[in-house]
């Protein structure tokens, strides 16, 4: 029995063992695999040539850069403690957006005619300015809110410690006041 439930248990380890080592070859492929498309967007912008095409993939770029930070400004305001009120739904309604916006770039990249592109590239652009300008603004709104927490834990900190200080400053006053008493009250009378 004892010689089943030891095989039974190294079996366990063993799939254990497999399965983190699965997980970690999954992750390292996921972040490989990230890596490169950011890699794969740098190459198209400078690749492709000067005109509209460049302009779609410095847009593409734009556009995830701006996508990229704005859950991540946020998700370190609130592991920070901070007030983030309803930024994450603006945050998740922002990334809808901006991937339908960057699903009609991709489009507008593999549009064979030019002068199509030329002509439907101010539009896209005007709809990228807004999605990153309304990340700017929620990102702003992010740091403003960890911003106000930080003040108002400045000014509490800085409060406290002022109090600290009179309080140290009137110990020590009275220590020398009562140091000097009994000095005074020791001395011989003469």
């Amino acid at each position: 029995m004892a010689e089943v439930l030891l095989i039974l248990l190294a079996v366990f380890a063993l799939m254990v063992g497999m399965t983190a080592l699965a997980g970690w070859w999954l992750w390292r492929f996921v972040k490989a695999k990230l890596r490169w498309h950011r890699q794969a967007r740098a190459v198209q912008l400078w690749a492709a040539p000067p005109g509209p095409r460049r302009e779609v993939a410095f847009l593409r770029r734009e556009l995830a850069a701006a996508i990229t930070s704005t859950p991540q400004a946020v998700a370190m305001v609130k592991a920070n403690s901070g007030v983030v009120g309803d930024l994450p739904s603006l945050t998740r309604r922002l990334e809808r957006v901006a991937t339908t916006l960057d699903a009609e770039l991709r489009l507008l990249a593999g549009e064979p005619d030019q002068r199509e592109v030329a002509r439907l590239l101010p539009a896209a652009r005007e709809r990228v300015d807004d999605v990153t300008s309304a990340a700017r603004t929620i990102r702003r709104a992010a740091s403003s809110c960890l911003g106000a927490h930080s003040t108002a834990e400045v000014r509490a900190l800085t409060a406290d410690v002022e109090h600290e200080v009179t309080a140290v400053a009137a110990g020590v006053q009275h220590l020398l006041t009562s140091a000097s008493t009994e000095e005074f009250a020791r001395r011989p009378a003469s």
